[in-house]
């Protein structure tokens, strides 16, 4: 299917420019080229596979962006574990649907695959919005600077109307200090609301040009990428998206949950292991005489994560979904085992490339088969 019979141009310029349907309708460059031949992919992947349905189609088209991504990852983690076997797309079991679709391996049972998109937070939504507000107000004044803006407290929305006067006022008296091409002066603004909130943003003016231009805007994301408050609880929405899977897994067959991040972050290993276990605990080994030879320490995991509860044996294993948007399928799965689990998918099963099992090795412990790549 094309994607102009799916979007619509004039409906799509109305969509938020954080919205990537909005960029793959409008833009031309590179990346968003590479982003529509991955759509277009994964809608002839649906149609050969009889799921661009009603229901389906009401999804990628919904104006909520949440609902597009999390229809494009059902069909891209379904597309990646195809090779495995047929998929039977919402299965049933027990008295309600009990996954996305079920996948059937050959010589083993069947897999039922439940696949959970992550979003972004509160506080990332709140940043999405208002770099967008931002960004329509720097993007039609004219100036010959390229601005950087960095949330630094941001407890509720920026109005727009405060900001804008700030700005052109900044621009007015940088254009007469800042003399040459690349210099570079960094500015706090400053808002109160009304409940004593304060906003703190840092905007970095760069001088791009001699003459005006419409100012160009980008974000910076590292002060919030790294390790923040609102980072350290994304094991804890990990836990939230698997607890939300567990009442609809069957008890008694395999079954894969795999969630999959939005595009503003990643889950990593550190969180997921946190998420299923614990947080790690070295174990240092010596020697016991002095000629004994030092072995480097190893992480131990006491299960007091999510696999903890006795209903969590239902959970046979977790994937992360690390999606490309690409012409050609680039994606990679991470599979983290559950050592508790009261079915067990073996790992030769899911043997593909750019596969990474976590699976038990002794008590407590885990070993990556193969070797998972860094980042």
């Amino acid at each position: 299917m094309e994607l102009s019979v799916l979007f619509h141009e004039d409906e799509m310029r109305n969509l938020s420019p954080s919205d990537w349907r909005h960029r793959m309708m409008l833009d031309t460059n590179p990346q968003t080229e590479e982003m529509r031949d991955c759509v277009k992919r994964l809608l002839d992947f649906a149609e050969k596979q009889g799921i661009l349905d009603t229901e389906m189609l009401a999804r990628l088209r919904n104006d909520d962006y949440d609902q597009f991504r999390s229809a494009i990852h059902e069909l891209s983690v379904a597309e990646f574990l195809l090779p495995l076997g047929n998929i039977n797309w919402r299965p049933r079991g027990r008295s309600s649907r009990v996954g996305e679709f079920e996948i059937a391996p050959v010589n083993y049972e069947p897999i039922f695959v439940e696949v959970k998109t992550i979003f972004e937070s509160v506080e990332e939504r709140r940043r999405g919005r208002n770099w967008n507000s931002l960004r329509e107000v720097t993007h039609n004044i004219l100036s010959p600077f390229c601005v950087n803006i960095e949330f630094l407290e941001l407890p509720c929305d920026v109005i727009p109307r405060r900001f804008r006067p700030w700005f052109i006022q900044q621009i007015k008296i940088l254009a007469d200090e800042i003399k040459k091409i690349g210099q570079q002066r960094e500015l706090i603004f400053e808002d109160s609301t009304n409940d004593d909130s304060t906003i703190r943003i840092k905007v970095a003016f760069t001088k791009m040009w001699d003459d005006d231009k419409p100012t160009l805007c980008s974000m910076s994301w590292s002060s919030w990428s790294s390790m923040s408050d609102n980072e350290k609880e994304l094991y804890e929405r990990v836990k939230e998206a698997i607890d939300g899977s567990l009442a609809q897994l069957p008890a008694t067959t395999p079954n894969l949950v795999v969630v999959a991040p939005a595009i503003a972050f990643g889950i990593d290993e550190f969180q997921m292991l946190a998420a299923m276990f614990s947080f790690p605990k070295l174990t240092i080994y010596q020697g016991t005489t002095p000629t004994a030879t030092k072995r480097e320490p190893t992480a131990h995991y006491d299960l007091q994560g999510l696999v903890q509860q006795s209903i969590r044996t239902r959970l046979s294993a977790v994937g992360v979904w690390h999606h490309k948007w690409t012409k050609e399928p680039q994606g990679s799965l991470d599979v983290y085992h559950n050592p508790l689990r009261a079915k067990e998918i073996s790992h030769r099963v899911l043997e593909l490339p750019s596969v990474y099992q976590l699976i038990p090795s002794g008590v407590g412990t885990m070993e990556w088969i193969p070797n998972r790549p860094s980042e």
